[in-house]
């Protein structure tokens, strides 16, 4: 750090802390507004730190908010000396004629106070680098806690009336009146039974899809990503999607989505044993979903702060066009914790809250797969339960739907191997229930399962 940087002050804006309290003496009905946005700790001087917070005793012991009172609160803190006896608080409430424009000026102390906390995560990143105690990808892992901490300490609440709030659902039922496919108020997942139980995906929910391993979880989702972008292809109003996957390459997902889309059998291809017709299916296939708006990220140990960046960026990148319009994460279990000390529960719970924060945020689906344990394959029908989720509860707690993938051809030697069941176990605004589908595995591909036709008849 340069000597011109150690001597200057941090930032900070007095006149606006001065503004700010002052309007709170003026007008105390603001103190309300102020606290939405200001904690004591973003005052910069230590003398409007204790003021504010005295303000903050008062109103919470429901007292009123005078100059005779604040002095007296501080007198009895043995602060009255501290912040300039009684001249200097009548000097505040002569700082400003009025308190209309308190919360005005309480945002200008929020910035440098956010300004002043990154500066100082700034310095203490650099000498943790330069210390070199830690491992490259803890020195990330925190630096990206400490930015984030930063970041939750600017949110602002809102409370709306449940007026406002009634106008808004108002205007959701309007726009779906009149659709063709009243049943799907959401983005349609392709599938005709599913869609029919879930409505579509629905903008700033957390869909769960869960699985043992080997049962297809990546497959399911990218049928129904495929399913999304061609029909978008086909109706001219293609949507952005964003796919991550922290386990599978880019590669494989793109020979998986031209087998599945084609129909060739993905063995063939792997083996290069390909005839004319193959080949002309798959140029065909790789026309059409050229033309989707799919974006794929492979990279493998990523954060949640790395993916909401990502996210974010491709949502204002297409903001003209419409925007994202959904999110899909191969798989939760995979995504980096921002601090590897912390539980494995714990850092779990973390993982899908920021999941469920980014759907809110973007106002999108946001689908994430996950494992569940062993404990499915010890019952007798082997079939996954929302008990089952790997290492946390709160996946359960945090996701809108649940969907639990089973296959039962894979333990029950009996039945058909090209059955794909889907539990959904948890619906916050809507029905459970299981729907089955048809698995071609050569293809990778699901199709709806027509009971009447049989499996592998599917349209």
């Amino acid at each position: 750090m340069s000597d011109e940087l150690a001597t200057r002050l941090p930032p900070h804006n007095r006149d606006a802390e001065r503004g700010v309290i002052g309007g709170v003496l003026r007008d105390p009905d603001t103190l309300p507004d102020v606290q939405q946005l200001l904690r004591t700790e973003n005052f910069y001087f230590d003398a409007h730190q204790k003021i504010y917070q005295a303000l903050c005793d008062l109103s919470n012991e429901a007292q009123p908010l005078d100059i005779v009172l604040l002095h007296e609160r501080l007198r009895r803190n043995k602060q009255i000396e501290d912040v300039g006896g009684a001249s200097y608080l009548a000097e505040l409430f002569d700082a400003v004629p009025t308190g209309a424009n308190a919360e005005y000026h309480a945002r200008l102390v929020r910035d440098a106070a956010m300004i002043r906390g990154l500066i100082h995560a700034s310095t203490e990143i650099q000498r943790d680098a330069y210390d070199r105690t830690q491992s490259a990808d803890e020195l990330v892992a925190q630096a990206e806690r400490k930015i984030m901490d930063i970041a939750k300490s600017s949110m602002v609440g809102e409370t709306i009336s449940l007026s406002d709030v009634i106008m808004e659902a108002n205007a959701r039922i309007d726009s779906r009146v009149g659709k063709e496919n009243l049943a799907i108020s959401g983005l349609p997942s392709g599938y005709v039974d599913l869609d029919n139980i879930t409505a579509g995906l629905h903008n700033s929910e957390l869909v769960i899809m869960a699985a043992r391993p080997g049962i297809g979880k990546t497959a399911f989702a990218l049928n129904v990503v495929r399913n999304i972008v061609t029909d978008g292809v086909a109706h001219g109003n293609a949507p952005v999607v964003l796919f991550f996957s922290l386990e599978m390459a880019r590669i494989e997902l793109a020979e998986r989505l031209l087998c599945c889309q084609s129909r060739v059998d993905s063995h063939k291809v792997r083996k290069g044993h390909l005839n004319k017709d193959d080949i002309d299916k798959l140029m065909d296939a790789g026309d059409v979903l050229r033309q989707a708006r799919l974006y794929i990220d492979d990279t493998p140990s990523r954060t949640m702060i790395q993916i909401g960046a990502s996210a974010r960026r491709l949502q204002k990148k297409h903001e003209r066009e419409g925007g994202l319009k959904l999110v899909v994460i191969d798989y939760l279990q995979l995504i980096e914790p921002e601090n590897r000390r912390d539980p494995r529960q714990e850092q779990v719970a973390q993982i899908s809250r920021r999941l469920k924060f980014l759907a809110r945020e973007l106002n999108i689906p946001v689908i994430a797969l996950a494992q569940v344990n062993r404990a499915s394959e010890d019952r007798q029908d082997h079939k996954p339960r929302l008990s089952d989720l790997r290492e946390s509860g709160s996946i359960e707690q945090d996701a809108d739907t649940c969907m639990m993938l089973h296959r039962p051809g894979k333990f029950d030697g009996a039945q058909a191997d090209n059955i794909l069941e889907i539990i959904i176990a948890k619906q916050r605004n809507g029905p459970t229930g299981e729907i089955t589908l048809t698995w071609m595995k050569e293809y990778n591909r699901y199709e709806n399962y027509i009971a009447d036709l049989g499996p592998g008849e599917g349209v």
